[in-house]
């Protein structure tokens, strides 16, 4: 019996997508960049606009960074927290980028 489950159809759609890599001139790479954030897209985004193709609107804009135990550890120094509580630094690094580039209307979701 086949599972019919949203979840279920949603992962067996995307294995039968094809991964493209694409490798731009440096110069080309910061015009798709500033483009696609003038435009509110991720780069992604942009490039399959640009081209035709469907994009699906931002649900949730967000940046997904891999932090190494050392990383951890350095954010932990900086910010005089646990280098065992991830969610703590996360705040962290939030509340820095937006005292850095944040505004009134921009104030961080968690």
């Amino acid at each position: 019996m086949a599972d019919t489950s949203p979840r279920f159809q949603a992962e067996r759609r995307a294995l039968g997508k094809i991964q493209v890599h694409l490798e731009f001139q440096q110069t080309l790479l910061r015009r798709v960049r500033m483009a696609a954030a003038a435009d509110n897209l991720s780069y992604a985004d942009f490039v399959r606009k640009a081209v035709g193709l469907p994009c699906a609107k931002i649900q949730r804009p967000r940046i997904s960074l891999s932090f190494s135990e050392q990383d951890l550890e350095r954010l932990a120094r900086r910010y005089g927290q646990p280098a065992d509580q991830p969610s703590v630094l996360k705040r962290c690094v939030m509340n820095e980028i937006h005292q850095r580039l944040g505004n009134a209307h921009d104030a961080p979701s968690l």
